[in-house]
């Protein structure tokens, strides 16, 4: 079961909403390397996987944003994925894994475009790889309908 919404979260999240397709992207320069939903995988012909966001990759470095004011409601580790940050907007979560050097915690509110942490850098390919996600509430949405294009 969902809590309700304070007010305030409301306001956020009909914001958010609204704002559909013409958010910033979750890093200032970067290329979709996954798409949402069905993905092959490189080299393995037949075989696929289900992608729940997009898979950014950058350069090494690269400062992970918030892509709308909200709240921190999670942030945590994953083995072999670094650390993953949750964000509510509302109703709305968009989702920021594979980061680094983290700079917010649960509870914090954060800005449009606030730096969350940093895109893991992969030392073979000396590329940034940041996984973003986007929510409304337990329904995963595509996260390409939301960002600017």
């Amino acid at each position: 079961m969902v809590a309700a919404l304070t007010p305030e979260q409301q306001l956020v999240g009909n914001d958010f909403k609204r704002n559909k397709g013409k958010l910033p992207w979750p890093v200032e320069r970067g290329m979709i390397t996954a798409g949402f939903g069905k993905n092959e995988y490189a080299g393995l012909v037949g075989s696929s996987y289900n992608n729940n966001g997009i898979d950014i990759n950058t350069t090494p470095g690269t400062k992970v944003r918030a892509v709308f004011e909200g709240e921190v409601t999670k942030v945590f580790a994953i083995l072999g994925a670094n650390y993953t940050v949750l964000i509510r907007h509302g109703e709305y979560l968009s989702v920021y894994q594979n980061l680094v050097n983290v700079r917010v915690k649960t509870g914090d509110k954060v800005l449009t475009k606030e730096v969350l942490g940093e895109a893991f850098t992969d030392n073979d390919q000396q590329v940034g790889m940041v996984h973003f996600e986007v929510w409304q509430e337990r329904n995963i949405l595509n996260p390409e309908d939301w960002i600017s294009k």
